[in-house]
């Protein structure tokens, strides 16, 4: 398994949007970003409720290349029967 780390933006508890998704960082970066984040958030912002999360994906990659392989199989070539 592979870990991604992601930043997410939330206002009060509703998500917005990803804000960043990296594998190359160590978990600890990612979390030092998001506490950067939320520091340089305006007093006006924060009163918004507007507010930056950590999140850790983990990701089989076997898992899905297996399954996108499968996938372009099946759509590159019908196969051939002989009459």
């Amino acid at each position: 398994m592979n870990n991604i780390y992601e930043i997410h933006r939330y206002e009060n508890d509703t998500f917005q949007y990803i804000v960043a998704t990296t594998n190359k960082y160590t978990e600890e970066q990612v979390r030092q970003d998001v506490e950067r984040f939320n520091a340089i958030l305006s007093n006006e912002m924060k009163s918004q409720g507007i507010r930056y999360i950590f999140v850790s994906v983990q990701k089989r990659i076997n898992d899905t290349n297996m399954k996108d392989q499968e996938k372009r199989k099946k759509s590159q070539y019908p196969i051939f029967q002989p009459f």
